[in-house]
């Protein structure tokens, strides 16, 4: 008979806070709960609660008959999907693993599916997502973009610096390899830095890393790139090395619809999408100024790759395409932290004082 009960009580919390509107932090939540305003709240929360499930129900179903016919479409007629198209397919196999996800906690745990969604919002499948959550997750993201380029630079420094031996002189070269990267006077030359990171793909001691890009990358950048993409705290490198390259497979994959139909026809959602999965963006620009980044992106990851292979020996073979997304990425998040970064405390730290 409990757990009977406690399966319905776990279904109307998930209304209350899964998908309860502007939900804060619990810290802030208990500051400032007011016991008589919460009562007063409650019929027009459940309403609001009430259409986002509905409205989000019926957007996710409808998503994902959308995404099975154009899987049926790309297999019988080969054509290259457009970007929105891959955007959708990916946004409705990522609804469907968080929808799976969600149900496995359920059975096992119900009670522990309202607590779930209060603290991790991003739980929610994409169609749930109000407009004050995904500038809320835009927010978070430049945040930890920052963080990222922030903790990286302190830690090749440090490194430089403490280590000794074989060890330390890695670490110094790296730190004098960052500090290229950080003085050169444009994207396409930082990236030109890392070019002997960006070995061919095809050649014989490269099939391993063509099939695994990211085995041997070191911790601390393995650490960076997850946290790049929104992906943060303690985590076994085998699952950030498999969600990274899940991301940049995408990128990949994207990349050449983009450059196949352009960015003149993205809608503005499509471009933050964009723009923030390769570093870039900031929730204030411009519409213009998403599709100038998107475009400047493009022409970013052609130069990296002619940079790699230039860097080559003869034979020359093409550079492997998520290594060059990579360092692509890490210039393009060391550029927008500088210019778009929220962290105002590190800016000011380093800025003349007046």
């Amino acid at each position: 008979r409990g757990s009977a009960t406690m399966r319905p009580a776990a279904l109307v919390a998930l209304l209350l806070l899964g998908l309860a509107q502007g939900a804060s932090g619990a810290a802030a939540f208990l500051e400032d709960f007011n016991v008589g305003d919460a009562i007063k709240g409650v019929p027009g929360m459940m309403r609001n609660n009430f259409h986002t499930l509905t409205t989000g129900t019926q957007a996710l179903w409808r998503n994902r008959k959308v995404a099975a016919v154009l899987r049926k479409k790309h297999k019988s007629e080969g054509a290259m999907p457009t970007y929105p198209e891959l955007l959708l397919l990916r946004k409705s196999a990522d609804d469907t693993q968080k929808l799976i996800q969600a149900g496995m906690v359920y059975l096992i745990l119900p009670e522990a599916l309202p607590a779930m969604l209060y603290f991790f919002p991003n739980c929610l499948p994409s169609t749930f997502e109000s407009e004050t959550r995904r500038g809320k997750r835009y927010d978070t993201l430049l945040r930890l973009r920052a963080k990222a380029v922030l903790d990286l630079a302190v830690l090749i420094d440090s490194d430089a610096a403490a280590k000794t031996g074989k060890t330390g002189r890695l670490a110094v070269e790296r730190a004098a390899e960052a500090e290229r990267v950080l003085r050169a006077s444009s994207l396409p030359a930082a990236a030109a830095q890392l070019a002997r990171y960006l070995p061919p793909a095809t050649s014989a001691q490269m099939v391993e890393v063509d099939k695994a890009p990211l085995k041997g990358m070191p911790g601390p950048f393995l650490k960076a790139g997850c946290t790049l993409i929104g992906l943060s705290g303690t985590l076994p490198d085998f699952i950030r090395r498999r969600e990274l390259k899940k991301h940049l497979r995408h990128v990949i994959r994207e990349d050449q619809a983009l450059s196949l139909t352009g960015v003149g026809l993205l809608a503005r959602h499509e471009l933050l999408d964009a723009t923030f999965d390769r570093g870039l963006g900031a929730i204030d620009a411009s519409d213009a100024e998403l599709r100038s980044q998107l475009t400047g992106w493009l022409k970013l990851v052609n130069s990296t790759r002619e940079s790699a292979m230039a860097a080559q020996t003869e034979p020359k073979r093409e550079a492997d395409p998520t290594r060059i997304r990579i360092a692509a990425m890490a210039v393009s998040a060391v550029s927008s932290t500088r210019s778009s970064s929220p962290s105002k405390l590190p800016r000011l730290l380093y800025s003349k004082s007046h």
